[in-house]
C-alpha cells in the first residue's frame, strides 16, 4: 500500500515536472532538460537513470512489475517521460539515440494500452454477469485518454524497432484502423526476420473477417489483402 501510495505521488507530479522540462528546452538548457528527467526517472525506478536508459522497455516494465506497482498508469507514465527525454535529445542534434528511447516510449505507451484493454474486457463481463450495463458505459468513457502512441507512431514511421515493439507497434495500428500502416510494419518485420510469416498471415486472417467498407477506411481495400496473403504464401515456397 505504501509502494502504490508513492507511485501515485510520483504520477501525479510527472505532468508538473514534464511541464518545468518543456520550459528548459524552451529556453536551450537541454541539458538541465536531461539532468531533471533522470532525476525523474531514479525517483520513479530507483535505479541510476544511465542504467534506466541502457535497459530495455521490457526490462523496465519488468522491474515495475516485480515491485508490485507496474499497472497502466505507471507505464504510461515511464512512457511520458522518455518520450520527453526522446524530444530533448532530438533537439540536441542526438537523432538515434532520441528514436532508441522514442521506441521504448512507444513500446510502453502500447503495453499500457493492452493492460487496461484486458483490463476493460475484463470489467465487463464481470458487469454483464451482475446486469451492470450501465457502469460498463460508465467504466468505458472515464477511462478515454488522449492517444499519446499515435504521435511516436508517426514519429517512428520508417525506423527499425525492436522486435517485440514492432508487433505491438503493428498491432497498434490494427486497433486505430490503420490497416496499410499495420501491413507495412509486417512485411518490413518480415523482410529483418523480426517476424514469421504465421504472425503475418494472421494479421490478415483477422482482415479477412472486415467489412469491405471497414479495409477501404483502412487504406487497405479487400483486392489488396488478397494480394497480401498471396504474397505470403509464396514466401512459404
Amino acid at each position: 500500500m505504501l509502494q502504490r501510495d508513492y507511485m501515485m505521488r510520483m504520477i501525479a507530479g510527472m505532468t508538473e515536472a514534464l511541464g518545468q522540462m518543456m520550459g528548459l528546452r524552451r529556453q536551450q538548457k537541454h541539458e538541465e532538460a536531461l539532468s531533471l528527467s533522470g532525476d525523474l526517472l531514479e525517483k520513479l525506478l530507483r535505479i541510476r537513470p544511465e542504467l534506466a536508459r541502457r535497459l530495455s522497455a521490457e526490462d523496465l516494465i519488468d522491474m515495475l512489475g516485480q515491485r508490485g506497482t507496474a499497472d497502466p498508469d505507471d507505464i504510461r507514465a515511464l512512457g511520458l517521460l522518455m518520450g520527453a527525454e526522446a524530444d530533448t535529445l532530438e533537439e540536441l542534434g542526438r537523432e538515434a539515440e532520441a528514436n532508441v528511447l522514442r521506441g521504448k516510449a512507444l513500446h510502453m505507451h502500447l503495453a499500457a494500452e493492452l493492460e487496461e484493454q484486458a483490463h476493460k474486457h475484463a470489467l465487463s463481463e464481470e458487469l454483464l454477469a451482475s446486469g451492470g450495463a450501465e457502469r460498463i458505459i460508465g467504466e468505458h468513457a472515464k477511462q478515454e485518454r488522449a492517444d499519446e502512441a499515435a504521435p511516436l507512431l508517426a514519429k517512428l514511421a520508417g525506423v527499425r524497432l525492436p522486435a517485440r515493439t514492432g508487433k505491438l507497434a503493428a498491432d497498434g495500428y490494427e486497433r486505430r484502423g490503420r490497416y496499410d500502416k499495420a501491413e507495412d510494419l509486417w512485411y518490413a518485420m518480415l523482410e529483418d526476420g523480426d517476424a514469421r510469416v504465421e504472425e503475418a498471415a494472421a494479421f490478415y486472417e483477422r482482415l479477412e473477417q472486415r467489412s469491405d467498407e471497414q479495409l477501404i477506411a483502412g487504406g487497405l481495400p479487400r483486392d489488396e489483402v488478397l494480394l497480401g496473403i498471396a504474397g505470403l504464401e509464396r514466401m512459404k515456397e
